[in-house]
């Protein structure tokens, strides 16, 4: 038991050395008895899978162990992506959710997502209760009736229905039927060709390469980042393509490629989004941004009098404001984008077709659009570091940060305030306020030997000069 470390959105392992048939039960008798603890004893739960090796295994191990201890379990019948467990778990009124997904991490990982009755992520406090529950196994024989395998999907590409205009998608391309192309990868993930199945009945011209799932993700990294995506990439650039869409693994986070095959930052599909909502939707609501995410952001959707979050890294800390706040969005530099009338979750696939009507509704190229964007907030300068730091010091690095108060001088800029982020009580992150989109952010990793740096500025050397300032706070 003690190999099992729990990080901010579950537990992931390496395969047969750790996430193994044993580890699997501990944790799901814990789930149980959390569930128990918080008055949920005998309530539904639904189960999904990823098609990493042998996870739906562990998903139909985790379901029959749930159901020795009577709980009802609805389970997926195929690889999905973990959008659609969260959405099942809100559409059948289950208690909570389970994902079977190491998400973006190597293929000889696996891991477990917990979902919320909200459709969203555990806040920490319920995982580490889940995490407190771990001990040796107990003996229950599982009830198959308890247990109904069933179609996720359906209700979920019903819903979406309700959140993109597919009107306009479908108009768009007989109306333009020359331009409506769309280059997807899937990366072997649980995206399958399911956006291809979304787009290709509106008369898009949709081709997905990598779509069938792969244990081994066709030996790729499952991130969808530049330095992972040379396929797309190319196909984009070389096709009539008007973008490309990347998903992750479990398909929670998307990456979108120019029409001339240069990747669009996440930083730039955050802008984009925000200004499509505000824009071209209508919507409004209260803005969500981790505190990674450039400060572009807060001048974009404050122009439409939106109030806007600033939080610690990690999406569960934004699903946290979106169970409080009337909002618009939530996005996180990692590529994990939530969206108002959905769920307060990361969905790569509804991301992946909002960039679609986003051009559809303008008629314009994603290039065009960003140009627009610019011309009101300016471009964006931004760049982070992840420095190896093996130290017996690393703890002491962000309290000694956090004690500075203000007043100090960094990369020439007076820092007007001082931020930061925590894990329970752990303090994850310190945050220097510049003035105008002028940042410097210092974090260290709860799990890993790394120290990160991030910093914003209004041009590149700001950036390199305020990165530079960041390894000489963190003593690199």
């Amino acid at each position: 038991m003690r190999d099992i470390r729990f990080g901010t959105d579950g537990w992931r392992a390496l395969l047969d050395s750790v996430f193994t048939d044993l580890n699997v039960t501990r944790v799901a008798e814990a789930f149980v008895r959390h569930l128990h603890s918080t008055g949920d004893a005998g309530s539904s739960v639904a189960i999904a899978y990823d098609g990493r090796r042998r996870s739906k295994h562990f998903a139909s191990l985790f379901a029959e162990i749930l159901s020795a201890h009577g709980h009802p379990v609805i389970l997926a019948s195929s690889i999905v992506p973990t959008p659609v467990l969260s959405f099942a778990v809100r559409h059948h009124g289950c208690s909570a959710g389970v994902m079977i997904t190491a998400s973006h991490n190597p293929p000889d990982y696996n891991g477990i997502k917990f979902k919320g009755a909200y459709g969203g992520p555990f806040m920490s406090d319920r995982t580490r209760d889940v995490e407190a529950e771990l001990r040796a196994t107990t003996e229950g024989k599982s009830d198959p009736a308890l247990v109904r395998t069933i179609d996720l999907l359906p209700a979920y590409l019903a819903h979406l229905g309700t959140v993109v205009d597919m009107q306009a998608l479908r108009e768009f391309a007989r109306t333009d039927s020359a331009r409506a192309s769309v280059m997807i990868d899937s990366m072997g993930g649980a995206g399958g060709t399911l956006l291809e199945e979304i787009l290709a009945p509106l008369g898009w011209r949709a081709q997905t390469i990598f779509g069938t799932p792969d244990e081994r993700f066709y030996d790729r990294l499952p991130e969808p980042i530049a330095q992972n995506l040379g396929p797309l990439l190319y196909n984009t650039a070389v096709t009539d393509a008007l973008l490309g869409i990347a998903t992750d693994g479990d398909a929670d986070r998307c990456s979108i490629v120019y029409e001339d095959g240069t990747w669009m930052t996440a930083q730039e599909n955050i802008l984009a989004l925000v200004w499509h909502l505000q824009v071209n939707k209508g919507w409004n609501g209260a803005v969500i941004k981790s505190a990674s995410v450039t400060d572009k952001v807060r001048m974009l959707a404050q122009r439409r009098g939106a109030e806007v979050f600033d939080v610690s890294v990690g999406f569960k800390y934004i699903t946290e404001v979106m169970l409080k706040e009337d909002f618009l969005f939530g996005g996180e530099e990692s590529g994990g984008f939530g969206f108002k009338h959905h769920l307060p979750e990361r969905d790569g696939i509804l991301t992946g077709l909002l960039f679609c009507e986003m051009i559809a509704v303008t008629g314009r190229t994603l290039k065009e659009i960003m140009r627009e964007v610019y011309d009101v907030v300016g471009e964006v300068h931004y760049d982070r570091i992840d420095a190896p730091y093996d130290r017996p010091d690393r703890a002491d690095i962000l309290p000694r940060l956090a004690a500075m108060t203000g007043g100090e001088t960094l990369g020439g800029f007076a820092v007007q305030s001082v931020r930061t982020y925590r894990e329970g009580t752990a303090l994850t992150g310190v945050k220097f306020l510049l003035g105008n989109a002028r940042w410097l952010l210092v974090r260290t990793s709860q799990t890993e030997p790394l120290v990160r740096i991030y910093a914003e500025g209004q041009k590149d050397d700001e950036v390199r000069m305020l990165l530079a300032e960041g390894k000489r706070l963190a003593g690199l």
